[in-house]
């Protein structure tokens, strides 16, 4: 009998974000104000934009205009620093969009 072994390997682990979130129905992890604060620096950075919170640390070097720009925001909410430098364009939109890791609660 030929077992199939994608049905019986083991699921890969997903690491945990470092912040202890707590969890939703919907499963998607939401932080605080105050976990947010505590990834604030350059080898640790999350922000929160417009309610959704980001761990841009990879993108500080990344960032065209430059990492201060992001490092400007670690820890904090870059709501109106990130609205008002890109204005609803749909490239750092899109960028940002894969730095998610959960909900501002």
């Amino acid at each position: 009998m030929s077992t199939d072994a994608s049905a019986t390997a083991e699921p890969t682990a997903t690491p945990e974000p470092s912040a202890s979130p707590t969890a939703t129905a919907t499963g998607a992890a939401t932080f605080t104000a105050a976990q947010v604060a505590k990834h604030n620096s350059a080898s640790d950075c999350w922000t929160s934009i417009n309610g959704t919170v980001y761990d841009v640390t990879a993108w500080i070097d990344q960032h065209p205009g430059g990492s201060q720009r992001i490092l400007n925001l670690c820890g904090i909410d870059g709501s109106s620093a990130f609205d008002n430098q890109h204005n609803g364009q749909p490239k750092p939109e899109t960028i940002l969009a894969g730095f998610e890791v959960g909900t501002l609660s």
